[in-house]
Order: structure tokens, then C-alpha cells, then sequence
């Protein structure tokens, strides 16, 4: 996986992470945002290992939640690093952070899509990583029913969006291989000044990604055709960064 591809998993993770978010004091957002990054670990390393992939896309989730609550990412990194080795008390971590934020039930199940994501990242959903998880529904007060319908419903989704994603990495990859002309600079498609600077530049692309990645449109609830269009355009929007990039040496 490279690092557009990382990109786009770690922005897709925090779409799911951000739903309902309540933005108050800067002390409850810190708050907030270091239960979410405790129970983050322990999923991470709940089956004992992070390969250099799943490293790349927590560094890009932790960047994501530093900058959505506004949080020091170097703090968020010490809580990750305090709690990724130690597994234990997901339940109590859970418990205590949905009494604190009386967190709604749309909350808890973005939550838990967020934390499934994050599990499945290696494209496997092994045990240890399921009863973390599992235990994080407990603690969320979400009764059994509802736990296990969440479970088969992120499922049957993954292998949807895995379908999805091979079709766009094959006709990426021809894409690639072929000559295109096109009247639109890079700049054009994605719609900024050739004058903008690299951190604005990254963030109207990740706007871009957000806006018309296949995954979160399908979580979204979009149709095949608008999923389609989406992935078309942002082969567009992602070829015309990585042109962008090359010619600033970024």
C-alpha cells in the first residue's frame, strides 16, 4: 500500500470516527479525543502486531483526530504509545467514556464501524481483534442483538468496498499505462491557484478524497452509478496531485 492509498484509509477511518462528533470545550474535545485514541491502540495491537502499513495509517489517523479536536498530536502519541501494549480493560475504557460523553446510539455505531475498519485493515478479522472490539460494544451498553447485526452488516460491506477497490485499482493501474490528454491543468481539476501553498494544497486534497472516495460514498448509501462516477474522478483528482507533488519535489 503506498502513500496516497494511506491516505485514503486513514481519511476514510475518521469519516466514520468524526460522525457526531460534539465540538465544546477545548478540554472536553482533549478529553474526548484521548479515550478515542486509547481504545484505537488496543485494537491496533490486539492481535499482537503492527506491520509498517498499519503504523503508516494510525500516524495518518492520530494527524486526523490532532486535527479535527485540535489537540496536541504529541500527546495523542503518548497515549497511544501508553496504552497500545497493554490490551487489557477495553470494556472499562469504553464504559468510562460513554458515561462521560453520553454518547448517542449513532455515535456508538460509528464508533464501532470506525474501530472494524481499523481491525480489517490487514484484510483480516482474527479473533483477539474481535473480542477487543466486542468488548468496546459492552462497554458502549450496545445490547447483543444490535452488536452482532453491526458485525455482519460491516462484513457483508467490506467485501462490497473490497470488490470496489480492486475495480479501482485495475483501472488506475491502466490508466497509468496509457497516454491521456487533457485540456485541464492539475491545478484546474482540482480546482485551486497554482500559486497555493503545500499545506492548503493538501487539504482541498483531502476535501477531494473525502468528497469522492467509492468507500465513503458506499457508507454513505450512494448507488453503483454514483460510486462509479466517484471513482472515475478522484483517478482524476489523484493522478493530478501526484503531478503536483513531483513538480514541487513534494
Amino acid at each position: 500500500m503506498g502513500y496516497l492509498p494511506v491516505i485514503f484509509f486513514a481519511i476514510f477511518l475518521f469519516y466514520y470516527l468524526s460522525k457526531g462528533i460534539k465540538f465544546s470545550s477545548p478540554l472536553k474535545r482533549a478529553e474526548e479525543a484521548r479515550y478515542i485514541v486509547a481504545l484505537l491502540a488496543k485494537v491496533v495491537k490486539s492481535d499482537g502486531r503492527v506491520n509498517e502499513t498499519e503504523a503508516a495509517i494510525v500516524s495518518e489517523v492520530l494527524s486526523e483526530i490532532s486535527m479535527k479536536f485540535r489537540v496536541d498530536r504529541d500527546e495523542l502519541k503518548r497515549v497511544y504509545n501508553s496504552q497500545k501494549d497493554n490490551t487489557k480493560n477495553a470494556f472499562g475504557v469504553a464504559f468510562e467514556y460513554n458515561q462521560r460523553f453520553k454518547l448517542s446510539t449513532p455515535e456508538k455505531i460509528g464508533k464501532i464501524y470506525f474501530f472494524l475498519n481499523l481491525a480489517y485493515m490487514d484484510g483480516n478479522f482474527n479473533d483477539a481483534e474481535k473480542r477487543i472490539i466486542s468488548e468496546i460494544c459492552d462497554g458502549f451498553e450496545l445490547y447483543r442483538g444490535l452488536k452482532e447485526e453491526i458485525f455482519s452488516k460491516f462484513g457483508a460491506e467490506f467485501r462490497t468496498r473490497q470488490s470496489y477497490n480492486q475495480n479501482y485499482s485495475n483501472q488506475n493501474h491502466n490508466n497509468q499505462n496509457r497516454q491521456k490528454s487533457s485540456k485541464k491543468t492539475p491545478y484546474e481539476i482540482l480546482g485551486v491557484d497554482r500559486n497555493i501553498s503545500n499545506d492548503e494544497l493538501k487539504k482541498v486534497y483531502r476535501s477531494l478524497v473525502k468528497k469522492y472516495h467509492p468507500d465513503i460514498l458506499m457508507g454513505r448509501g450512494a448507488d453503483d452509478e454514483i460510486v462509479e462516477a466517484g471513482t472515475k474522478k478522484l483517478q482524476e483528482i489523484n493522478e493530478a496531485y501526484e503531478k503536483i507533488k513531483n513538480e514541487r519535489g513534494l
